[in-house]
């Protein structure tokens, strides 16, 4: 059996492939994903994520090969080999499965080793590897079944596409609320954010069904056997009938998980749970207002030192204006801010409408009392929050500080006011503009 399936690796129509689906990868998203802020935990996701390019491509090189014999001819000379029939079938398919796996593993050690690089924090999350990898096997034995079923030369490319399909499919059912479609091999298993734990919990769900899956499918294909003894039909029933159950168990569990939309906790699903945070220290830098950051965007922080500090130096050092700023938290005297990790790259931060849009964003924060969005904020605050905006350089965004001839009247007169004016009349009235007490009036 060592020997055959050594042959079959050796003359496996998956080898041609592996160069186009090395050109695959090279022209997916990924590939362009390699050059935002590092995450582990999206970088795993990521990886899972190929499957969308390799599971059609090795589905349909399966139901090739599992149709060779027949396309050849040559199956009535294979009768008097000395290996049973349904052993020939499976080493037929472990060779394609073989260089499946290896190409997704080869995909997975090179994204690795380049966020090895530019990762600053945590450590890779494997989870959501096995379900890829898991994933693409099952992809392998439905091919290889599908082309036992149906023999015929469509049959490669129409599983391709149909294995394509199915899983573009499941994604939009996720999208829509879904909790089945979660199971798709290129759904997010896990959530990104550096702030919380990893919940596996998805993940695993997944990894339980595609091994179901793949068992299923292995039974069946022992059950159609014609030349096949009835002890290996006996055996491929039994082992259909546990991969449906396992199956069955993964759905289970995905039905159970608490990782929602795009790794997301969603407490409907389970009430009582809830993200664990982790702890860490910020890494801070930059004046007149410390910007703290969590230490996976500890590269990013001199973009976002760039970008905010020009915005805060009119207030520095006034009464009841924050010590600092804090990424994504709440934490006393510390200002939370937000941005999106698809907006930094390296010490930029893209496209500008995203700066324009955090810089405008922050510069209402700082006038206005937490948890106040823009569209809450009053006429005083967004005068002076333009005022801090044109002083630092910076149109404001329309969209969240629409123009107005008082505002930008009024920004004008702050303006107008030496350094040392501008100063004191922060200092006297920083604890009022931030509740929102202030009127244009108010303002000098």
């Amino acid at each position: 059996m060592r020997r055959l399936l050594a042959i079959e690796v050796r003359h496996s129509a998956m080898l041609p492939m592996l160069p186009v689906l090395a050109g695959l990868l090279l022209l997916s998203p990924i590939a362009r994903h390699l050059t935002p802020v590092a995450l582990w935990t999206s970088r795993s996701n990521d990886v899972q994520s190929t499957v969308q390019a390799i599971g059609p491509f090795v589905a349909g090189t399966a139901a090739w090969m599992a149709y060779r014999e027949r396309r050849r001819a040559v199956s009535d000379l294979l009768v008097c080999t000395p290996y049973p029939p349904l052993a020939r079938r499976l080493a037929t398919w472990a060779a394609v499965a073989v260089w499946a796996a290896l190409c997704y593993l080869v995909n997975v050690g090179v994204v690795f080793a380049i966020t090895a690089g530019q990762a600053t924090w945590g450590r890779p999350v494997l989870w959501p590897v096995l379900s890829g990898l898991t994933s693409v096997v099952a992809c392998t034995m439905l091919g290889f079944v599908a082309g036992k079923a149906l023999p015929g030369r469509l049959t490669a490319p129409l599983v391709a596409i149909g294995t394509l399909v199915a899983m573009a499919a499941m994604m939009e059912w996720a999208l829509g609320g879904e909790w089945l479609g979660r199971l798709s091999p290129i759904y997010p298993s896990i959530g990104e954010s550096p702030f919380y734990r990893v919940d596996p919990s998805l993940s695993q769900a997944q990894v339980l069904c595609y091994l179901g899956v793949a068992a299923a499918a292995v039974g069946l294909l022992a059950l159609a056997g014609r030349r096949d003894t009835r002890a290996a039909r006996l055996r491929g029933g039994a082992l259909a009938a546990a991969g449906l159950v396992l199956a069955a168990a993964g759905t289970g569990l995905a039905l159970r998980s608490p990782v929602g939309d795009f790794g997301h906790f969603d407490r409907s699903a389970r009430p009582a749970s809830a993200p664990v945070p982790v702890a860490y220290t910020p890494v801070c830098a930059g004046s007149p207002l410390p910007i703290c950051v969590h230490p996976a965007f500890r590269r990013e922080l001199a973009a976002l030192e760039a970008a905010l500090s020009p915005v805060t130096a009119p207030l520095a050092g006034t009464p009841a204006m924050p010590s600092g700023v804090a990424q994504s938290r709440h934490d006393g005297s510390l200002l939370p801010f937000e941005f999106g990790d698809y907006q930094l790259r390296g010490d930029t931060i893209v496209p500008y409408q995203a700066l324009t849009i955090l810089r405008t964003r922050f510069a209402l924060a700082l006038v206005t009392a937490p948890g106040t969005g823009p569209a809450k904020a009053g006429a005083a605050q967004r005068a002076v929050a333009a005022f801090l905006l044109r002083q630092a350089g910076v149109t404001p965004e329309p969209g969240l500080l629409p123009p107005s001839t008082v505002d930008t009247s009024a920004a004008q007169r702050l303006a107008a006011l030496d350094a040392s004016g501008r100063h004191a009349w922060f200092a006297a009235h920083a604890t009022a503009l931030r509740a929102g007490t202030l009127t244009l009036a108010d303002l000098p």
